[in-house]
């Protein structure tokens, strides 16, 4: 069987710099080959590996003694956005473990508010009590503020968060107007006098399989849900870890004999095509194992790479084949990559699942980086190796662009999972807006009656986001698609 650990389709990583060194005049090579070392090891790994090589310039055409990412940026085809140089960290930097955006008070106008977007397992914010939805008011005795929110937010020492709600309240006059005769009422953050201890930033490491749980349909039909966050198979110690995970929940679904499956990949930025391969053997209908689901194809120089991928039931090790008819995805503008993948290799022509994709559309990644590493100087180089191609043999412009369509099918072309705070809830909340279309989907009851689009219009509450950030470790796992 291929190994494909070492593939990832990811996009490109900021990284940080450090001085260029020139030198002119008397040969001083000697004295300053120690600065072009790891310059030379990225050219010739690509040169060799990297599937656009051609483009690339000659040895003497380049510049060695800059920084990783310039050199590779100088050195790659100008057209090629996935190729990625990164550091190489022994352990996730420390961190509260939450993302947040950011909403201005409606009542104080230096002031903001946070907007709970996702809380790591066993953080600090999850110890803390904070889930995604929540709002906080103040850190400690202070009000948000634009100057001061990286050290509230992003700091390291424990913190006493005061916390909010949205909701629906009376407006109050402002000094000097007319009190109306009718009240009106709008929708902001409110103190809900709830204070939470959250505890000192620790390093942590967020896990792909973020939620799953078992749902039950209006008929009785069971579904699953599973929230995966990255195609990430293990750790160093554990190469297996996250894949018997899903292997794990996989037993589950068909013990409880689930249906259908909702697949929320609203976080996954990508990952490695291993993983890919196994959880699409997971959920492809029991009809199509031992068939390709995927094609690699290498440059002239690694013909002997090219390989086809199979839905292969000994990659199922502990876990089960579901045979799904129905699949329903959750999207976003960041889902790429393996996640694009998966289901693009999914479908085909009269033998594939109903697929249902929801969501913002993906961008359509149809190639693979690989990770090569210098343990000298602690970097890696990530070079796109190889075209990855559908199980139809494509890799053309839309193959794997995920967007509704007779192949994709929902009724919408975008639904914005954030448009009514009152339904931004925690993942695998049958209530939360997201989760709650696809029930509803698989319930034959979305898209709503024409009546029931207008109520639900007008109890849209919507309000604009300022900023969003992630914690370090949330997305720590590499993205795109990649052969690792």
């Amino acid at each position: 069987m291929t190994n494909l650990r070492k593939i990832l389709l990811i996009p490109a990583l900021i990284v940080v710099s450090v001085s260029s060194f020139f030198s002119c005049g008397v040969d001083r090579w000697p004295e300053y080959a120690h600065l072009t070392e790891l310059d030379t090891w990225m050219y010739d790994i690509m040169q060799q590996n990297y599937l656009w090589y051609q483009y690339m310039p000659g040895y003497d055409e380049v510049n060695l003694f800059q920084d990783p990412a310039t050199f590779l940026s100088k050195a790659k085809w100008d057209k090629d956005s996935y190729s990625f140089v990164d550091s190489v960290l022994e352990a996730p930097l420390p961190t509260y473990g939450f993302d947040y955006s950011l909403v201005k008070s409606q009542d104080n106008d230096t002031a903001y508010n946070a907007l709970i977007t996702y809380v790591i397992p066993e953080s600090p914010a999850e110890k803390a009590g904070l889930q995604r939805g929540d709002w906080i008011m103040k850190v400690d005795t202070s009000y948000i503020s634009k100057k001061y929110e990286t050290q509230l937010l992003q700091g390291t020492i424990a913190r006493e968060l005061s916390m909010g709600v949205w909701k629906e309240v009376e407006e109050e006059p402002e000094e000097g107007e007319e009190v109306p005769e009718e009240p009106v009422m709008v929708y902001k953050v409110v103190p809900n006098g709830v204070t939470l201890d959250l505890g000192a930033a620790q390093s942590i490491e967020d896990q792909p399989v973020h939620k799953y749980k078992i749902l039950t349909l209006d008929n009785g039909a069971k579904v699953g849900y599973l929230m995966y966050n990255s195609f990430t198979a293990g750790t160093n110690n554990d190469p297996e870890k996250y894949n018997n995970e899903l292997r794990k929940v996989s037993t589950i679904f068909q013990e409880a004999n689930v249906q259908a499956t909702i697949l929320d990949l609203r976080y996954n930025e990508g990952g490695s095509l291993d993983c890919v391969q196994l959880l699409a053997t997971i959920l492809v209908p029991n009809a199509r194992m031992g068939t390709p689901m995927a094609y690699l194809e290498y440059n002239d120089k690694n013909l002997d790479k090219d390989a086809t991928i199979n839905f292969d039931q000994e990659v199922l090790k502990t876990g089960v084949n579901l045979n799904q008819n129905t699949l329903v995805a959750i999207t976003s503008g960041t889902t790429a990559g393996a996640a694009e993948m998966l289901l693009t290799s999914l479908y085909k022509e009269e033998q594939a699942p109903n697929i249902i994709v929801m969501g913002s559309a993906s961008k359509g990644q149809t190639v693979a980086t690989e990770q090569f590493i210098n343990e000298t100087y602690r970097w890696s180089v990530n070079p796109v190796v190889c075209t990855v191609y559908n199980s139809d043999h494509d890799a053309g412009e839309d193959a794997f662009v995920l967007v509704p369509s007779d192949k994709f099918k929902i009724s919408e072309t975008s639904i914005n999972g954030t448009t009514d705070y009152s339904q931004f809830l925690p993942f695998g909340n049958p209530k939360e807006r997201m989760l709650s279309i696809a029930i509803q989907t698989l319930e034959g009851t979305y898209p709503p009656k024409d009546e029931d689009k207008e109520e639900e219009t007008r109890s849209t509450k919507s309000i604009k986001i300022e900023k969003s950030v992630s914690s370090p470790a949330s997305r720590r796992f590499a993205g795109g698609l990649r052969i690792k």
